[in-house]
């Protein structure tokens, strides 16, 4: 199998679901030491193992208890063995066992496994999303550091231009002075040179812009990798609502910075005059700022001061009068629920 196979196979690999020649093979694949596969396992299991909290309370038959200590009785009294014991073996897959630990299955519940399935093929996409998005911050920050060397490279030698005309200009102002040559050449001279070091200044000037701007969306970038990787980063997924039923959003944030990420696709263009704002709802709505979207109905948009996570129940975006508005007065775009 490929490797995106193997990532395929992960979830259904830590519900218990594949089937015996499968499971061996996911078993030999991770024995290689592929730490991707590690990864989207572990977080995997961390996503099984709170499952079975997920389900409602029922009470228990009251015959339940009967049966049980019926049970109890026949296990706790010796039985002989009949069963020849078998030689212990080391089949493909067995010996596995002693390395990993076994993992769990629900196939007597089927609701579970499906709704297990759902939520560990989300975090596998989200652990791809957020591996992804590593990749494209470094890539544009080794671009914009390209980008960066080559403008301070233009800029020095534009300096070093002005540098040479300021010298040729204070040689002529000098000999201009000493009354060398004639004085009518000497002042057309002397006008071109200015006209000359006043266009060098100003494209040395716009030059420090771009380079200003340059350094600004490295910071950006930096500071977006960063927060990529830290290790406390949670995930909420935004879908659409009646007013944009293909729209969806992916919500990053990291609870000890109170830093987070939001990524939004498909959103309806902005009418003239309107803003689409992000809402995290606590007792009641708490707006966490405004944004846009670009020509590809996307956006990705930076929150540098979330309200407390543990006090939000749900997040929502709406459309809203440009600036924003205190409450939330327009219609629900995206909503997500922690």
């Amino acid at each position: 199998m490929s490797h995106e196979v193997f990532e395929e196979h992960i979830a259904s690999y830590a519900a218990g679901a594949l089937e015996r020649p499968e499971r061996q093979a996911i078993e030999a694949h991770l024995l290689t030491g592929c730490q991707v596969c590690h990864a989207a396992l572990k977080e995997a299991r961390k996503v099984a193992g709170l499952l079975p909290y997920s389900l409602p309370l029922q009470s228990a038959p009251a015959r339940l208890k009967a049966s049980l200590m019926r049970s109890l009785a026949q296990e706790s009294s010796p039985q002989p063995s009949l069963v020849p014991q078998s030689k212990p073996t080391l089949e493909p897959g067995g010996w596995v066992k002693h390395l990993l630990p076994p993992p769990p299955t629900w196939r007597t519940h089927p609701a579970v496994a499906a709704l297990l399935l759902v939520l560990l093929a989300g975090t596998a996409f989200y652990a791809l999303s957020v591996q992804h998005q590593a990749a494209t911050a470094v890539e544009e920050r080794q671009r914009i550091e390209t980008a960066l060397h080559m403008e301070s490279g233009r800029i020095e030698m534009l300096q070093g231009q002005l540098m040479e005309q300021e010298r040729l200009l204070t040689d002529m102002q000098e000999e201009f002075n000493r009354g060398a040559g004639n004085l009518g050449e000497l002042k057309d001279l002397l006008v071109r040179q200015e006209a000359e070091v006043t266009h060098l200044r100003a494209q040395v000037a716009s030059r420090e812009q771009e380079t200003a701007g340059l350094r600004k969306a490295l910071a950006q970038r930096d500071e977006m990798l960063a927060f990529l990787r830290s290790p406390n980063v949670k995930a909420v997924s935004l879908a659409g609502s009646a007013m944009a039923k293909s729209a969806g959003a992916l919500l990053l944030y990291d609870p000890d910075t109170k830093k987070a990420f939001l990524y939004a696709f498909n959103l309806p263009a902005l009418p003239a005059g309107k803003t689409y704002q992000l809402w995290a709802i606590v007792d009641k709505p708490v707006s966490a700022g405004i944004f846009s979207t670009d020509t590809g109905h996307k956006s990705r948009f930076i929150i540098r001061s979330m309200p407390d996570p543990t006090t939000i129940t749900k997040f929502a975006v709406s459309l809203e009068p440009e600036g924003g508005r205190p409450q939330p007065t327009g219609e629900i775009y995206l909503l997500g629920q922690l």
